[in-house]
């Protein structure tokens, strides 16, 4: 077995500059959108909450218009590969609920934020008018909420329609300019009290619950949620306020312009990157209903998500934890999920890249779970013969590497186990930092391939891909951006109404 060190990707910006950083392509050149004509000079957003609630976040959003100098102790995100994939935070990426604190300066890993506004390398600033805020009185959130004489349950369920409404009568109301935006800011004594509660043997999750009734409306402007004590810098976990300025512009820019902030630069165009993801319907301890969930992506990580039909997996039954598809449930579901891909990018793909964290099982391995076969009829069926495919299981290893060094494995090491197999870093020592932003062993991915494409270049492609996540201005993830966001997706959607057959498919609708 040989051990290579991959390239890190590099990502192209306005005017073709290329490099590995999204913080130093924007500072550079700008968004890559500012060249391919796409550009949004304006984002027009508007808030639900209180008055004091709104004056802080225009006074937030005011600050991040100037510059704003990198602090000598700061908080990241801790990048590791032991918990859960896709495991997010409630709010937003710069609240974050693991940290790694830094002391001392490291202006590549901290840098300053130059300031978003119109001059400066980002060329685009936030509006607001300020008749389309929408003012909650305090003493409703009270009255009606947090002190009424009612059950948890029902509390959640006023607090959701609470924001809901208001939400709704922004966008049926609004003052000449139609938001692209709408901001709410949870009270800090709802979410202390709600965020997270217990009905019987179901939980309920506020976030998830509030942002699906609103998807449910289908309205297509994206809602940002935004934790009352984020605004007021008061909450412990959250990261240097340069930071916070960097991920929350770069995100509002992606989810309200859907502009692109970057591309990669040498990734097949002709390629629909597909990641397949499955989720309870609900949080019932011992429940067996599972929906699917596709997401599909561009060179551009231009998203779409798309939900199967539910379909029950018994766990006890089965003997295996993960869950499988049938034949003609995987077929039927990447057929729409390829349908909707060419119609909305209008481009046929040349070649369909399914990521799952799972093995694809076949009618050797089980007759009635044919998922692969499924999978390559719909492919073929719906694209031509002629489309090539490779259906990638991408999963957590045991395997370990150690270095003769004060640092882990670097990210990118790479090692071939077979023509199908290998073993590949995402995570470890970032030479463009000069440390490993990680407060864990990093763990490497284990990366099987059933297609033609060789396995170092499937690999090369899954690195390329840990590179696309617009919802924050960080140099990579662990995971490609495929599945990255599939727990999160998945835990929206399971709120979201029974009889809604068609939920949004736009990705940033979840982020």
């Amino acid at each position: 077995m040989k051990i290579e060190l991959l390239n890190e990707p590099l990502i192209e910006f306005a005017d073709d500059f290329l490099c590995d950083d999204p913080k130093k392509g924007i500072s550079t050149t700008g968004f890559f959108s500012y060249s391919n004509n796409t550009h949004r000079s304006e984002i027009h957003y508007c808030v639900v909450g209180t008055k004091k609630q709104i004056n802080s976040y225009h006074e937030l959003i005011s600050s991040f218009s100037k510059p704003i100098e990198s602090g000598s102790k700061f908080k990241i995100k801790s990048p590791s590969l032991n918990k859960d994939i896709s495991e997010e935070i409630e709010f937003e990426e710069y609240e974050v609920s693991e940290t790694l604190e830094f002391e001392g300066v490291n202006k590549t890993l901290n840098p300053d934020f130059p300031g978003f506004n119109r001059n400066s390398c980002f060329k685009c600033q936030f509006q607001n008018n300020s008749d389309n805020d929408f003012v909650i009185s305090e003493q409703n959130i009270l009255d009606d909420v947090v002190n009424a004489d009612v059950k948890k349950s029902e509390k959640v369920v006023r607090a959701v329609e609470l924001y809901k409404s208001a939400y709704l009568e922004i966008i049926e109301n609004c003052f000449s300019v139609v938001p692209d935006i709408i901001v709410i800011v949870v009270d800090k004594a709802i979410f202390e009290e709600l965020s997270t509660i217990k009905v019987d043997n179901t939980w309920i999750n506020l976030r998830r619950f509030l942002k699906a009734e609103i998807l449910s409306l289908d309205k297509n402007i994206p809602v940002q949620l935004i934790l009352e004590e984020t605004i007021s810098g008061k909450k412990k976990s959250i990261q240097d306020k340069s930071m916070i300025a960097w991920n929350y512009c770069v995100a509002q820019y992606y989810k309200t312009a859907n502009c692109t902030p970057w591309t990669i630069k040498d990734i097949d165009a002709d390629t629909c990157y597909l990641g397949i993801s499955f989720h309870k319907i609900n949080e019932i301890q011992d429940n067996h209903l599972r929906s699917s969930i596709a997401q599909a992506f561009n060179k551009d990580g231009k998203g779409l998500v798309f939900t199967g039909k539910q379909f029950e997996w018994n766990k006890n039954k089965t003997k295996v934890t993960s869950p499988h598809l049938k034949k003609e449930y995987a077929k039927e579901l990447i057929s729409k999920v390829l349908l909707q891909y060419k119609k909305i990018n209008k481009h046929t793909p040349k070649r369909v890249v399914v990521h799952k964290t799972s093995s694809f099982w076949d009618s050797h391995v089980n007759e009635e779970y044919d998922e692969l076969g499924g999978m390559v009829q719909g492919i073929k069926e719906t694209l031509g013969e002629d489309t090539d495919f490779d259906l990638v299981s991408i999963k957590g290893s045991k395997i370990r590497m150690l270095r003769t060094s004060q640092y882990p494995v670097m990210r990118g090491t790479f090692m071939k186990i077979n023509e199908e197999k290998a073993i590949l870093y995402t995570s470890g020592y970032i030479p463009y930092y000069n440390t490993y932003p990680g407060s864990f062993i990093p763990a490497p991915l284990e990366i099987e391939n059933i297609g033609d494409t060789p396995i170092k270049n499937i690999c090369t492609e899954i690195f390329a891909l840990t590179k696309m996540n617009f919802n924050n201005a960080d140099y990579c993830d662990s995971f490609p951006i495929t599945l990255q966001f599939s727990k999160k997706v998945g835990e929206i959607i399971q709120y979201l109404p029974e009889d809604m057959e068609n939920p949004p498919n736009k990705y940033y609708h979840y982020m």
